[in-house]
């Protein structure tokens, strides 16, 4: 997606948003943008496809000019802008795969998929202001604490092709993770997940027979006096999921504060890992952080 050279606040679209609805557009593009806020700008008519009024479920064709407010489009470019090239080389150390469909990064604990409070750039941001990845998109999210495997799409055909094989249940998720307390053998949770629930306004993942259904299977690698190393198998994805389903059984991810306990002195602050992603003939693998083993060795 680019921005046209007279710096009018016009955004035009390419091969990789054909057929995608103005709204979904929008709202990937213009990251501050939420949908109420979409969906009102559009009524009055402060979004214009080609000069024209637009509804939010039309769908675009290549070479669109997509006109929008300016406070919407110059914050964008500015935030692009403001990404410096040291930023830029040390996202891209971690690049772990790239071809002419996907990228797939080891992405650090701690860095957001996207800009949110208290950080101003994302993994998304990162990567759209290199030159040559102004299209890539994120084809899933990791939590902000959760490093490893984190899959790019360079163009809206081959993100279709994985959100379709995701759909299917056809990808194969999994992570490591240190469990506070010791679990001995192998178990696992069958238990439904309502990712909607809030506390005081902030998502609190339980689990619940109204919620949708997911599976975690827990295998112990290495268990030492008070943690637990583990392999982590999931198809399903749900938001949060390892770590509600680690609090289910007694044995919290180490670093969760939000489902487990704060402990002082960890190198990070959620020992949670995405340790393998495979789809179609894909197969990717970012190494276990060395603190892992150390954590459960020392304690």
């Amino acid at each position: 997606m680019s921005s046209n050279s007279n710096q009018k606040p016009i955004f035009i679209t390419t091969d990789n948003d054909v057929g995608q609805r103005v709204d979904n557009y929008l709202l990937k593009r213009c990251k501050q943008l939420n949908k109420s806020s979409c969906y009102k700008l559009i009524r009055k008519g402060q979004i214009r496809i080609n000069g024209k009024r637009v509804k939010p479920l039309q769908k675009l064709v290549a070479g669109d000019q997509v006109r929008v407010p300016p406070f919407l489009f110059f914050v964008d470019s500015k935030k692009v802008a403001d990404i410096s090239e040291q930023v830029q080389r040390k996202l891209l150390q971690n690049v772990i795969f790239e071809d002419d469909d996907y990228l797939v990064l080891n992405k650090p604990a701690g860095l957001p998929c996207h800009t949110g409070t208290g950080h101003e750039f994302g993994v998304f941001e990162i990567i759209s202001s290199v030159q040559g990845y102004a299209d890539v998109q994120l084809a899933h999210r990791l939590d902000k604490d959760t490093s490893g495997c984190l899959l790019l799409a360079k163009n809206r055909a081959s993100l279709l092709v994985f959100q379709q094989t995701l759909k299917q249940q056809e990808v194969i998720k999994s992570y490591l993770a240190v469990l506070t307390g010791r679990l001995a053998k192998s178990v696992e949770v069958n238990q439904p997940l309502d990712t909607d629930h809030r506390v005081k306004g902030i998502r609190h993942v339980i689990v619940s027979q109204t919620g949708r259904c997911a599976k975690t299977h827990f295998k112990p690698i290495k268990m030492g006096a008070q943690l637990t190393l583990v392999q982590c198998d999931i198809s399903s994805g749900r938001t949060h999921q390892i770590r509600v389903h680690a609090q289910h059984i007694g044995h919290a991810v180490l670093g969760d504060c939000l489902y487990g306990m704060k402990e002082p002195g960890l190198i990070r602050n959620l020992y949670l890992h995405a340790h393998k992603l495979k789809f179609d003939a894909y197969s990717f693998v970012a190494l276990m952080p060395a603190d892992f083993e150390q954590e459960v060795a020392e304690k």
